[in-house]
């Protein structure tokens, strides 16, 4: 006993160790879930965000080169998970992208190379958006049309949107099964891009045929 203690020192004990080591597992058990949870939260609005930059991106690189500038989905159903590639065209016409350059590509697929929790398009409107060849193409002046027809997407059937509108509802999916509260990129016929939540998806999907209500 050291001078002017009234306690011996002492040391951890095995014992206590383990027990210690224990508890730590347990909160740690307890704590992924949540974390998880956020990350794939997180990780549904990064996706969102990309596509939101995409857009962007498309319509100011078409305003400053003078040519059409075309987003690709990888597969536009509902369900499908979500990738996308960005083309530069070689002219101002949308039909031009297929002899383009692919400018940047995005995968949130499940097996995407970043091990990203995956992401699924839930919903979407118009119904254009199912045909396999409706891209979304943006014009040097701005404005977003079918990369097939050159034409606005179809006008909502309700009010919610103006003509030429686009929405696409993404959502967390884990084991097949959607997460949580989807999430919507609101695309306009003007070019811009927000996200947006709880657009009445059924209210703007149009006659599917582009120009036409």
């Amino acid at each position: 006993m050291k001078p002017g203690y009234g306690h011996p020192e002492r040391g951890t004990t095995l014992i206590e160790l383990m027990v210690g080591l224990a508890v730590l597992s347990i909160l740690a058990g307890l704590a992924i879930p949540g974390v998880m949870s956020l990350w794939r939260a997180y990780n549904l609005r990064a996706a969102a965000d990309d596509v939101v930059q995409a857009v962007d991106f498309a319509r100011t690189q078409a305003q400053a080169n003078r040519r059409a500038y075309v987003v690709t989905f990888g597969g536009m159903s509902n369900g499908s998970e979500l990738s996308f590639d960005v083309w530069q065209g070689t002219g101002t016409a949308c039909s031009t992208w297929v002899g383009g350059q692919k400018v940047r590509s995005i995968n949130y697929k499940s097996d995407n190379p970043k091990n990203l929790p995956p992401v699924q398009v839930a919903r979407f409107a118009p119904l254009d958006l199912a045909n396999a060849v409706a891209h979304l193409c943006v014009k040097p002046d701005g404005r977003v049309l079918r990369a097939d027809l050159s034409l606005p997407y179809s006008p909502p059937t309700g009010s919610t949107l103006g003509a030429g509108d686009v929405v696409i509802e993404l959502a967390r999916i884990e084991g097949g099964l959607q997460l949580g509260t989807p999430i919507q990129v609101q695309i306009g016929y003007n070019g811009t891009a927000r996200i947006v939540v709880g657009r009445p998806i059924e209210e703007l999907y149009g006659s599917g045929s582009g120009g036409t209500p």
